[in-house]
């Protein structure tokens, strides 16, 4: 893996290779005339059809945090994302993307980089570093999110991961697909060892089964499932589930590594993900619930007998646009909303409101905490409630409130005296301001 500082610079050089190549002189280049504008981002695009496109643009979330039990002591302003993304096209037939991450508390700053090759009209061979094929709630892009946080089920996603994905469409795009080969180590780089290197399979499938339904309240009723499979070595052990209040922090609800109970791990069979999914749309609403199991197979550890470890969470979750805003699932996801009239006082308009709830439970294996630890529980169960406020498409307020409620208390901190302060549930309240452009 190619150290931060190297693999900026890649990045800065090509992206500086290909922008001296828009301003070339006519009669090196041939005759392309090309335009700059903003929809959805800045680009710059030649003015032929299927033509050369470069778009610009970042993401940026600074947060003001409540937690209301004093023993956790994390009250406080934070950046919870900054991010530059480039994307764009050479031809038609091939896309590309690249998105970097500054803030990096929970990724290696590499998020996205791949290239995209089109075939077909509605399929495409995609190959680089870029989301593996799994989950509604993680495929669905960050302004799409109407909460502060994903669902606890994000933590057993498999996330961005380097590999080759096919994807497509079939049906008039009421049926999507994406199935790929992935090195099922996590994003910007690999930590396999010595004894396994197998990839890791991944593949998610939707349906819209009445899009040619008369009936109108079902026409945009969705049902999915997705699954993964990898045989992998111990070193990508490593599992942290946490709540709303913990994300972007180092503290976890549950934790299995090396380290457990038994004594440091020896051996691992493999690791599955599968998960099934239904979301549905109709005027202002839109509904969606999912259920995600994990486990990992044979873990062995210096004492005891080899066993699996398995891990299970579901939501459900309701959206409802105050001012009007009619959201809709595309390619299998949720697309962002817009604001029908954007936020301009001088003529009486202010965005759109959506208000958003989400109940949300995981279910950790018992028999994998060490509980003299204090540091896994072996349910959690959590309300989210949130008002969004978007003035423009790249601008927008959330208010969240978030209560969680543990089975096992959990330690947070300890004190000059030497006593242990334990919680066995979290209040926390979010404010962001978001900015995506």
């Amino acid at each position: 893996m190619l150290p931060k500082l190297q693999r900026v610079t890649l990045l800065v050089f090509f992206l500086t290779l290909f922008l001296i190549v828009l301003v070339l002189p006519r009669d090196v280049r041939g005759e392309r005339i090309f335009f700059a504008g903003y929809k959805g981002g800045f680009y710059l695009k030649s003015e032929e059809e299927g033509g050369m496109e470069l778009r610009f643009g970042g993401a940026f979330d600074a947060d003001y945090q409540y937690v209301a039990e004093r023993e956790r002591a994390d009250s406080g302003f934070d950046i919870r994302r900054a991010r530059l993304i480039f994307k764009g096209q050479l031809t038609q037939w091939f896309r590309f993307a690249m998105e970097y991450e500054f803030q990096g508390n929970e990724t290696s700053n590499l998020v996205d980089a791949y290239g995209d090759f089109l075939f077909g009209g509605v399929h495409g061979l995609r190959m680089g570093q870029f989301k593996e094929p799994f989950s509604l709630d993680w495929q669905t892009p960050n302004k799409a999110v109407y909460f502060a946080e994903r669902s606890m089920g994000y933590y057993l996603t498999p996330k961005q991961d380097i590999g080759v994905m096919l994807h497509g469409s079939f049906f008039q795009g009421n049926l999507n697909y994406a199935l790929g080969l992935f090195n099922g180590d996590g994003d910007d780089g690999s930590v396999r060892g010595s004894i396994h290197d197998e990839p890791e399979m991944a593949a998610r499938v939707v349906y819209k089964p009445f899009h040619a339904s008369s009936i109108e309240p079902l026409k945009n009723l969705q049902v999915g499932g997705s699954a993964t499979y990898a045989t992998i070595d111990l070193a990508n052990v490593e599992l942290k589930i946490k709540s709303s209040g913990m994300a972007g922090t180092s503290r976890n609800i549950y934790v299995l590594g090396h380290d457990t109970k038994f004594g440091v791990l020896q051996d691992v069979d493999g690791r599955i993900r599968w998960g099934a999914e239904v979301a549905w749309t109709w005027d202002s609403w839109e509904a969606q619930a999912e259920y995600i199991g994990f486990k990992y197979r044979g873990l062995r550890a210096v004492t005891g007998p080899s066993r699996d470890a398995t891990f299970r969470t579901w939501y459900v979750s309701a959206l409802y646009f105050i001012t009007g805003e009619k959201p809709a699932l595309v390619d299998g996801v949720l697309k962002p909303v817009y604001p029908d009239r954007f936020f301009n006082p001088e003529e009486g308009t202010y965005g759109a409101l959506c208000l958003a709830l989400r109940y949300d439970h995981f279910s950790g294996d018992r028999d994998w905490i060490k509980k003299s630890s204090f540091v896994s529980v072996g349910e959690a169960d959590a309300v989210s409630v949130a008002l969004n406020w978007i003035l423009f498409p790249m601008h927008r307020l959330i208010l969240d409130y978030s209560r969680t409620d543990f089975s096992d208390p959990i330690k947070v901190r300890v004190n000059p005296s030497g006593s242990i302060d334990y919680v066995d549930c979290e209040n926390v309240v979010t404010f962001r301001y978001s900015m995506e452009f």
